[in-house]
């Protein structure tokens, strides 16, 4: 009799331990399950993408500062909201020095727009074209050989407009070179800068055998700056390449000619499913020493002593 009360006890201490187990393995589950849901529930976006604050122009950035002890270009790279009317008011407003008006029409029919401001006034020129949603910053010093600022590359073949005619250019890429370095003056140092947009044909595609450079200087250009003077250049569709006739018997739909090599250099291919259409900004912030300035305190020559 003893025996069997005391199996039955023990059965019973045995089921009630295992509901208790199988209770508490239920409630854990439950309750790890209900925290994941309510963590993707508080890691949802609350807004669109495109509200994003991270998505936010900067219109505060950090730029060189010219303490006179460095010699050499620095580069800056934007993007900025490609607003048409705003950017070709900007470069009306600030057109180059040294790059005379058939120059700049020159340079606008192979697509580039280029214009000047000075150091001090970089952040109220970028406040004045909306902000930048990319500040990529790189230090030259004194590139006495072309460095490349920005290129496509091309596999296959390519068709370029490239002065007013279209070219094919096959397996290669197409670059915008500069180089620049400090030239001292009598009456204090410059910074020459030539900017040359090239094709490198098969010079960066795997497996190609030819590396030949074929200049374009009639797109590119040359400036002489004086210390705290900046150049700004972007790219641009010329009116022509938007413009297309279907008058006459024959007419049909518009046409859209090839790109210029500042539209494949220097703007980029926004589309519909774009969020917001950007534009390349190359910013060359040439740097000058103050070891390359002469004392501006007048020498006065001793008296000349008239003979008795």
């Amino acid at each position: 009799m003893n025996r069997s009360v005391t199996f039955l006890y023990a059965f019973i201490v045995m089921v009630m331990a295992t509901l208790a187990t199988l209770t508490i393995g239920c409630a854990t589950t439950n309750s790890s399950s209900d925290s994941s849901a309510q963590e993707t529930t508080q890691s949802a976006p609350l807004r669109p993408e495109w509200e994003s604050p991270s998505n936010s122009p900067m219109k505060q950035i950090t730029l060189p500062v010219d303490d006179g002890t460095s010699d050499g270009i620095a580069v800056i790279r934007w993007q900025i909201f490609d607003n048409p009317s705003v950017i070709s008011t900007f470069v009306k407003n600030h057109p180059p020095s040294q790059i005379s008006i058939e120059d700049q029409k020159r340079l606008a029919s192979n697509g580039f727009l280029v214009a000047e401001v000075q150091l001090s006034a970089l952040a109220e020129a970028l406040n004045d074209l909306g902000g930048t949603y990319a500040n990529i910053r790189a230090w030259l010093g004194e590139a006495t050989t072309w460095h490349q600022l920005t290129s496509f590359q091309i596999r296959g073949s390519y068709a370029a407009v490239i002065d007013g005619s279209t070219r094919r250019l096959n397996d290669g890429a197409i670059q915008l070179l500069m180089r620049g370095w400090t030239v001292p003056l009598e009456t204090g140092a410059v910074t020459d800068v030539e900017i040359l947009p090239a094709f490198l044909a098969g010079g960066e595609v795997p497996g190609a055998r030819t590396t030949l450079r074929e200049p374009f200087p009639s797109a590119g250009f040359f400036v002489s700056l004086q210390r705290g003077s900046v150049i700004l250049i972007t790219g641009m569709t010329p009116k022509s390449s938007k413009e297309s006739s279907t008058r006459g018997p024959f007419a049909g739909p518009p046409v859209v000619p090839p790109p210029t090599l500042g539209e494949i250099l220097l703007t980029r291919p926004n589309s519909e499913s774009d969020v917001l259409p950007l534009r390349p900004f190359i910013v060359l912030i040439p740097l000058i020493s103050a070891n390359n300035f002469f004392d501006d305190a007048v020498v006065e020559s001793p008296p000349v002593q008239t003979p008795e």
